[in-house]
């Protein structure tokens, strides 16, 4: 009876957690969302988003999801049924970005800047939810509600995650939808629930809708509905060993021996067999979920070019300019170790994962396991292609997505001496700096300042040891205080509105001559975030109200602190700090 009584008394404790942390995850997207969108470029910043802002909006307002602009069809357009224009990108980031515009098409006045405007904050949307999940993703690993919204405003603001989540490219979309799918699935084996499985696998499977080779990640993904007790090794086996056994059984063709596996693991008592079997379940169900996004790429498909498996990404040899594949040495190494694209310079916390991980597989083991596993995978495939760094960009945006799996780790990194807190607070600084600079001058300028070619990238697959944004953004920023050159009189190129993609020298124009090309628009001369080259433009040629914008974004951030001060006041009405908990003893897979 004095169990129950316990019990009974926890459950208040427990709803009151529960509504603390989703206080505080409301506050931390409001303001999450409040910065980033400060610091949004406000246009659209590259041609694969101005692509993907022509498909929304077509898709919209004709009904078909095509590309009219003639310059857009041109750079980026691929003719198939019935003599339309489609684009080759997946559906994922055009339709993510429809409610945006579709608020933008009742005042778009002149035409095309409100939706641009608006088009450019997707990712900000993205990127602040991403810091919301991640919050409520150190809430249930245990960590202390103060130290989970720090480590939270250091994944939000020092890593990698801030410029992806200002800026036309979908990448930051996809680490939202990663780590979004990666919690669901956790919480669907914490509470034992088929149904989180389903809607976790249904955030896997709208990454296929965007790029499908997430295809290669996205059973790793689901190996988090597998509870802790899975992984923990039990008379000298573990569950998750005794569900790769069928598996393994099945690729050497033996299906009854794969069958007596799965339905009679050596070594468990009946209920916990019954438990591995419900295990075994919410698994399946979150690869059958996943299916779904894959069935919307596919329609999609069809939908353009007639054919399921057409995707119009990888044009006929006659027709491509440049290897689809590169030196997978160089790429790696690119990728982890260039001063022109190296993951661990442009988002230095990263190294706080790497320092975190090993407390963190041993604390939760399937969260370590999908981090590594993913990480291992994602990086192996895309060292292979010849367009490893993703240009013209800013920094890996290809390995964005890992980043908030990496982020998970950040609690976890030792700090028990004076030298580590000191070591990782120099980290977390350098972080910030590194962000702070991305998002300040526009990143196109460097690849012209240098007067490098479209396809720069494949004619030399070490061009990254050789250049690198990341050195000349401090003398970048620096010259901003001299504002732009005398010729400068137009905001954009070829003479396009202020929210327009920012396009490259005219046809048959040398690229030698492209420094003294771009002096004549302002555009790489001004601060990057939007509150501050918008006061240039003339007020009929804006399309949004500056002053209201600005006044309702800070509106937002004072609402979003205000949530975080309730739930940090609710917080020390209940007590300190939560403490991680401790399970007095493991529940059996189920």
């Amino acid at each position: 009876m004095g169990t129950m009584n316990r019990n009974d008394e926890l459950a208040p404790a427990e709803k009151s957690r529960r509504s603390r942390n989703l206080w505080l995850a409301a506050g931390v997207f409001l303001a999450v969302l409040a910065v980033y969108v400060l610091a949004n470029p406000g246009r659209i910043d590259l041609i694969d988003g101005q692509v993907r802002y022509e498909v929304t909006m077509n898709w919209l307002t004709v009904g078909r999801p095509v590309l009219m602009d003639p310059r857009v069809a041109h750079l980026a357009g691929v003719i198939r049924r019935k003599g339309f224009t489609y684009s080759a990108y997946g559906a994922g980031a055009s339709v993510a970005a429809m409610p945006l515009v579709w608020v933008g098409t009742f005042y778009d006045d002149p035409p095309g800047e409100a939706t641009r405007f608006l088009f450019s904050l997707t990712a900000s949307v993205f990127g602040a939810l991403a810091a919301s999940v991640l919050y409520l993703f150190y809430a249930e690993l245990g960590v202390a509600a103060k130290k989970a919204l720090a480590w939270t405003g250091v994944a939000a603001f020092a890593t990698l995650l801030w410029p992806a989540s200002d800026t036309s490219f979908d990448n930051g979309q996809h680490g939202c939808l990663v780590l979004l799918a990666v919690f669901l699935g956790f919480m669907s084996g914490k509470r034992r629930s088929p149904c989180l499985a389903v809607l976790g696998g249904l955030a896997a499977g709208l990454l296929f809708t965007y790029q499908e080779y997430f295809a290669l990640i996205i059973p790793l993904l689901a190996l988090s509905t597998l509870d802790p007790s899975f992984w923990v090794h039990d008379g000298g086996i573990s569950r998750a060993r005794l569900l790769s056994r069928p598996f393994w059984l099945l690729l050497k063709l033996d299906v009854r021996g794969a069958v007596r596996a799965f339905k009679s693991p050596p070594g468990l008592s009946p209920e916990e067999v019954s438990a591995f079997h419900r295990a075994c379940w919410r698994f399946a169900l979150f690869l059958l979920a996943a299916l779904a996004g894959v069935a919307l790429a596919l329609d999609y498909n069809h939908l353009r070019f007639g054919s399921v498996l057409e995707t119009g990404k990888i044009p006929p040899q006659t027709q491509r300019v440049y290897p689809l594949f590169g030196n997978p040495l160089a790429g790696f190494l690119t990728l982890l170790v260039s001063p022109g694209k190296s993951i661990l310079f442009y988002s230095p916390p990263i190294i706080l994962g790497l320092a975190g991980i090993r407390r963190l597989w041993r604390h939760k083991p399937q969260v370590g396991c999908i981090i590594v596993a993913s990480s291992v995978v994602l990086v192996l495939f895309i060292s292979t292609i010849s367009f490893v760094g993703g240009d013209w960009c800013w920094g890996p945006r290809y390995l964005t997505p890992l980043v908030p799996l990496w982020a998970l780790a950040f609690p976890y990194v030792p700090t028990n001496t004076n030298w580590r807190q000191g070591l990782v607070m120099g980290i977390v600084g350098l972080g910030l700096i590194v962000q702070c600079l991305a998002v300040s001058v526009e990143h196109q300028r460097f690849f012209f300042e240098r007067g490098l070619p479209d396809f720069f990238w494949a004619k030399d697959p070490w061009c990254y040891f050789k250049h690198s944004a990341l050195v000349a953004r401090p003398g970048e920023v620096l010259s901003l205080i001299n504002g732009p050159p005398p010729e400068a009189t137009l905001f954009n190129t070829y003479d396009n509105p202020p929210t327009y993609t920012t396009l490259g020298t005219p046809k048959g124009f040398p690229r030698s001559q492209a420094p003294q090309w771009m002096r004549h628009f302002r555009v790489f001369y001004v601060p990057r975030p939007w509150p501050i080259w918008m006061w240039d433009i003339p007020r009929g040629q804006r399309g949004i109200n500056l002053e209201a914008w600005l006044a309702g974004t800070f509106g937002v951030g004072l609402l979003g602190f205000a949530l975080l001060r309730r739930g940090l006041q609710e917080l020390a009405v209940s007590g300190a700090a939560d403490p991680i908990p401790v399970e007095a003893k493991r529940a059996p897979a189920g």
